[in-house]
C-alpha cells in the first residue's frame, strides 16, 4: 500500500512537472517568436494627457514600434508611429519594452497596435478627463493578490466587469519577490483578464509590498527588481503623487520596504501642503496603520502613526487605503487616536485580491475597526460629475453558489 501512495504521489509530481514544462515551451516559443505578451499600463505623467504601455516580447527584434490613433478607422498615414525602449535585468531573461505616450488629448478613446510580423497586438486606452465636472470617475482599490492564483483571477474578472477608469493596487501582487514564474503568472493574468469586452486595457497605480522585496523590510530599491522594472511610476517610484483630476490626488507611500517612513516625511508634507486645495486626497500604502488581524503596536504600524497619520489628519486627507493583513477593514473616523465622526480619516483595507484570507480582530473589542472579517475584495469608489461627493463601496466576491435537490 506505501509502495502504491509513493508511486502515486510521484505519478503526480511527473505529470505536474511535464504540463508546467509544456506551459514553459508555449510562452517560450511565443517570447521567441517576439508576440507582445504581459501588457501593463501605468502613468508617470499626467493621466488626462499621457500613457506608459509596457509589455514583453522576446523576440530578436529590440525598440519594437507602436502604432496609435483616436480612430480604429483612420488611415495609416493618421496613425502615429513610437519607438519603444527595450530594456532587461539581471534577474529575468525577459525582453521588456516601454513607451510613454505625451501630448494625448483628455478623456480620449486611443487605439494601439504593438507590431509584429505575424500576430500584431491591438487594444485601446482611455485617458482621464481634465475636469472633474464632464463625467463620473470610477476607480477600484485594494492589493495582496498573491498566492491563491485562481481566486485572483476570479478577482481580476470581477473587477474587469465594473469596467473602472484605473485600479489602485497597494503591495504584494506575488509570493516570492524573485519568482520569474509568480510574476510571469501574474502579468499573464493581468493581460488576459483586465481588458474589457470593447479591447480596452486598464491601467494600473501601484504600491510596493513586503513581497516584492527580497528580505521584505528595511531594504533598498535594488532588492525589488521586478517590481521596479515592470512597474514604470512616476520618480523616485517607490513613493509619488499623481494628480487624478483637479479635485482628486493620489499619494503613494511606501511603508518600509524599499524607503524608511520617517525618510518620506518631509516629501509627504510637502505634497499635501502643496495639495491642500484639492477636495478629495487619498493616500495608499501597504502596512496598515490600523490593521484588522495584526498587532498595531508592531514596527511599522507605530511608525506610521508616529509620522504618517499626524499629516493626513493635519490636511484633512479624506481616505486612506491599506493592505497586508488579507481581510475587510473599515476603521471608524480617526483623530488624534481616537474616534472622531466629525474630523476624523477613515482607513479602508486590508488587501484581499487573492492572498489567504484570514480572521480579524472583533470591531467590539477594538475602538479603531467599524467593520472587519474574513472576505475575498475590493473596493469601488465613484467620484460625482461634479465632484461633490465619492462613493466609496466594497465588492465581494460571492461564496460558491448551492441548490438543494428535492426542493418543490
Amino acid at each position: 500500500m506505501k509502495r502504491y501512495v509513493l508511486f502515486s504521489v510521484l505519478l503526480a509530481i511527473f505529470f505536474s512537472a511535464c504540463i508546467e514544462a509544456e506551459q514553459l515551451q508555449v510562452k517560450t516559443e511565443e517570447a521567441s517568436a517576439g508576440l507582445p505578451m504581459q501588457i501593463v499600463l501605468t502613468w508617470q505623467q499626467d493621466p488626462s494627457t499621457t500613457m506608459t504601455i509596457t509589455w514583453r516580447a522576446d523576440g530578436p527584434d529590440e525598440n519594437p514600434i507602436l502604432r496609435f490613433a483616436d480612430d480604429p478607422e483612420a488611415r495609416s498615414r493618421r496613425w502615429t508611429a513610437v519607438t519603444a525602449h527595450s530594456f532587461t535585468f539581471d534577474e529575468t531573461e525577459a525582453l521588456l519594452h516601454t513607451v510613454e505616450l505625451t501630448g494625448l488629448e483628455p478623456d480620449m478613446e486611443y487605439y494601439v497596435v504593438i507590431e509584429n510580423p505575424f500576430f500584431p497586438e491591438s487594444f485601446s486606452f482611455r485617458t482621464l478627463p481634465a475636469h472633474s465636472d464632464e463625467r463620473e470617475i470610477v476607480f477600484l482599490a485594494g492589493g495582496d493578490s498573491r498566492s491563491r492564483r485562481d481566486v485572483r483571477r476570479e478577482m481580476n474578472r470581477m473587477a474587469t466587469s465594473e469596467n473602472p477608469d484605473f485600479i489602485i493596487f497597494a503591495g504584494d501582487y506575488i509570493s516570492g519577490p524573485l519568482s520569474e514564474r509568480e510574476w510571469d503568472e501574474w502579468f499573464d493574468d493581468w493581460h488576459e483578464l483586465l481588458i474589457t469586452e470593447e479591447g480596452r486595457r486598464i491601467p494600473i497605480i501601484t504600491a510596493i509590498g513586503n513581497h516584492e522585496v527580497h528580505g521584505g523590510f528595511f531594504q533598498t530599491p535594488d532588492k525589488a527588481p521586478y517590481f521596479y522594472n515592470r512597474f514604470i511610476s512616476p520618480q523616485p517610484r517607490n513613493y509619488y503623487a499623481l494628480e487624478l483630476t483637479p479635485d482628486l490626488v493620489l499619494i503613494t507611500l511606501d511603508s518600509d520596504h524599499t524607503m524608511g517612513v520617517p525618510e518620506q516625511v518631509q516629501w509627504l508634507e510637502k505634497t499635501l501642503a502643496k495639495n491642500h486645495d484639492k477636495k478629495w486626497k487619498l493616500v495608499q500604502y501597504h502596512v496598515a496603520a490600523w490593521p484588522s488581524v495584526r498587532n498595531m503596536n508592531d514596527t511599522i504600524p507605530r511608525m506610521i502613526r508616529e509620522h504618517w497619520v499626524p499629516l493626513f489628519e493635519k490636511y484633512n486627507v479624506n481616505l486612506v487605503i491599506e493592505a497586508h493583513d488579507h481581510a475587510f477593514k473599515k476603521t471608524v473616523p480617526i483623530r488624534d487616536n481616537q474616534r472622531d465622526d466629525e474630523h476624523g480619516v477613515i482607513y479602508i483595507g486590508d488587501g484581499g485580491w487573492g492572498a489567504p484570507i484570514r480572521q480579524t480582530k472583533d470591531p467590539a473589542m477594538h475602538w479603531w475597526l467599524d467593520e472587519a472579517f474574513a472576505a475575498d475584495h475590493f473596493w469601488k469608489l465613484t467620484l460625482s460629475k461634479d465632484a461633490t461627493h465619492l462613493r466609496v463601496e466594497p465588492v465581494f466576491r460571492p461564496p460558491a453558489r448551492s441548490f438543494v435537490l428535492g426542493a418543490e
